[in-house]
């Protein structure tokens, strides 16, 4: 058994999690340089959602993770982490709020270490309480923020120290645990040093010489203890303790730089982190679950990952956590923790986060709902969680507007004209357009690009024209079509696309799986738009009488097909996690389906034009 899985058996894991949200470092750094564009970045969108699919679809029907030890009890600390992880994905929110449903109803059988609370797993449930918007004051009846400052020493040689010594020996209390509480602590919004200060003196005053901290305490481990023997300062520890500290505005720059040097100096040759750094004396061999943290507390100084100062040659800390991703077969999407190659649990749900480019406190903000709509004038209309940035309503067009896009961060959008002109609002980035210059057809709609930088417009025959970071990956222009291209999705790496014509027919491109079409077979009424699943493996059709067809694992969940509709349906947008979508109609009418929240319509109000687009971002930060 590995040092990383003894900890697990002795209680440490009973708390492990991600990245925290953390005001920058007050450290300051030279500006740094990019990696090579050919290094991944984060967000990894599609393995974050395909490790959180897997680890929703380990949940039991009453909202726990089956115990691997125990057959027929619940793995409430795999559950809880599991909540975290799919919150961070924003992936199946029915799942996650099942499963902190079941941690209300347990919460004395899981905080309970050593016979008395244990700070980590209080720490943890505040923390999924946040995420899904539960007041922890009140979490199964019970004071959570309450419980964990109770745990803390008032006075002695750990005063300030979340959790007991006996806690400590066990390996339910130390540094690590320490920063997870200061993270819980800082979302519930404590962090008043009258509250908090004597915890943050303690955390800091166990840094080591070297930068790092240990497992549990400088009491019980020294800093001058050899990896050898399992002992000296760990990259795990070592994460949380920056992540707490900084979620409570208090990492100091010197402590700061510090940490960063210990993480950096101990990174592996293959861009990621064992638990103990790699020396010519210890050569480590990296893991997941140190990857998975360090790339949080990386995150919580305000770096990414993804620059030059954590490449090593061809690899960087992202690519390293991909490596272990199961690619095929009945865990395909979840992480492996070598040397087995199986699906693991553990690794998955401490992988997932870090994939997602997560910040803790994570909150229910990741499922915030919205939708833009936009006029043929240009006109735009927000509802819900999506913000108005402007319009182009009541200025002079050369042609009508035909689409929409969001920017994914939920911050911007761009109108697309039908002779290809392009306005951009928001943080939408203007990155070129086709107007002013003579197309074959007209243009019909547009889709981003993952990182917003680029976008795609298609014509009605076919022709495609990318701009920015968007990468031309083929067309149909040219070639005939049993019916006029209509719209247009993205796949969420960025890597192609699919056309949709009116016929239903479905064209795939560059990465884009073809997953089905209903090219051939007949329709009450045409096609009029396209969506496509968060993991890029399904999509949704649209016809203007409101059916839906859906293909791969895009998840039927109605549609308005047979009933009366006031005007035609011009669109579909799906909600972040895929578990819905909604239709709009060319009256502003909006119509939701699965967990997509009717935000609001314009139906029923006066229109200057007709609504000819819809969309919805992947993210709201706002």
């Amino acid at each position: 058994m590995s040092t990383k899985r003894r900890w697990a058996s002795a209680g440490l894991c009973a708390c492990l999690m991600v990245a925290v949200a953390a005001a920058p470092s007050t450290a300051t750094a030279a500006p740094e340089r990019p990696a090579s564009s050919s290094l991944p970045v984060l967000p990894q969108t599609v393995a974050a959602r395909q490790g959180a699919a897997w680890l929703a679809g380990q949940l039991t029907p009453a909202g726990y993770i089956p115990s691997e030890t125990t057959p027929g009890q619940a793995d409430l600390s795999g559950t809880a982490n599991t909540v975290l992880a799919l919150v961070s994905a924003g992936v199946d929110r029915t799942a996650a709020t099942s499963a902190i449903g079941y941690l209300e109803a347990h919460v004395d059988q899981y905080v309970t270490a050593d016979g008395a609370d244990g700070p980590g797993q209080l720490a943890l449930l505040i923390l999924d309480a946040h995420a899904l918007g539960v007041d922890p004051h009140s979490f199964g009846g019970t004071d959570l923020v309450a419980r964990l400052l109770s745990t803390e020493q008032a006075s002695g040689p750990d005063s300030g120290l979340f959790g007991s010594e006996t806690q400590a020996g066990d390996y339910y209390a130390g540094s690590y645990q320490q920063g997870l509480a200061l993270a819980a602590l800082a979302a519930a919004g404590v962090t008043d040093r009258v509250t908090v200060g004597a915890a943050i003196t303690w955390l800091v005053q166990e840094q080591c010489p070297d930068g790092g901290w240990t497992t549990p305490d400088n009491v019980n481990t020294a800093c001058n203890g050899l990896p050898a023997d399992y002992a000296g300062p760990d990259t795990n520890s070592t994460a949380l303790a920056v992540e707490g500290l900084a979620a409570q505005g208090a990492l100091a720059s010197a402590v700061s730089a510090s940490a960063l040097a210990f993480l950096t100096t101990g990174q592996d040759a293959d861009g990621g982190w064992s638990l103990y750094p790699n020396t010519v004396a210890t050569p480590g061999v990296t893991d997941p679950d140190s990857t998975a943290l360090v790339i949080q507390a990386i995150l919580a100084l305000g770096l990414s990952p993804s620059t030059s100062r954590f490449t090593q040659g061809d690899a960087n800390p992202v690519s390293s956590l991909l490596s272990f991703r199961v690619t095929s077969g009945a865990g395909r999407g979840a992480i492996f923790f070598p040397p087995s190659t199986d699906p693991d649990l553990l690794a998955t749900y401490q992988a997932v986060p870090a994939l997602a480019g997560a910040a803790l406190p994570v909150s229910s903000s990741v499922w915030a709902q919205g939708l833009w709509l936009a006029g043929r004038d240009g006109g735009v209309f927000a509802y819900g969680d999506a913000l108005f940035f402007g319009s182009h309503g009541g200025s002079p067009l050369n042609a009508p507007v035909v689409g929409m896009a969001a920017n994914p961060d939920g911050q911007g959008y761009w109108l697309v004209a039908a002779d290809g002109g392009v306005f951009a609002y928001g943080d939408a980035a203007f990155a070129g357009s086709h107007g002013g210059s003579p197309l074959n057809a007209s243009i019909v709609g547009m889709a981003a690009t993952p990182d917003g930088q680029g976008y795609w417009l298609v014509a009605a025959d076919g022709g495609v024209f990318a701009y920015g970071d968007a990468a031309f990956a083929g067309s149909h222009g040219g070639s005939p079509l049993n019916g006029p291209i209509v719209g247009m999705a993205a796949t969420p790496d960025g890597g192609g696309y699919w056309l949709v014509a009116a016929d239903g027919g479905v064209f795939a491109y560059g990465d884009a799986a073809f997953a089905g079409s209903h090219g051939g077979s007949p329709l009450n009424a045409p096609i009029v738009g396209m969506a496509a699943t968060p993991d890029g493996a399904g999509y949704w059709l649209v016809a203007a009488d409101g059916g839906v067809f859906a293909y791969g694992d895009a998840a039927f969940a109605g549609s308005h097909g047979g009933s009366l509709l006031n005007a035609p349906v011009v669109g579909v947008a799906a909600t972040p996690d895929g578990a819905g979508y909604s239709l709009v109609a060319a009256d502003g009418g909006v119509f939701a389906y699965g967990d997509a929240a009717f935000v609001g319509s314009h139906g029923g109000s006066l229109l200057n034009a007709p609504v000819v687009g819809v969309a919805a971002p992947s993210s709201l930060t706002g």
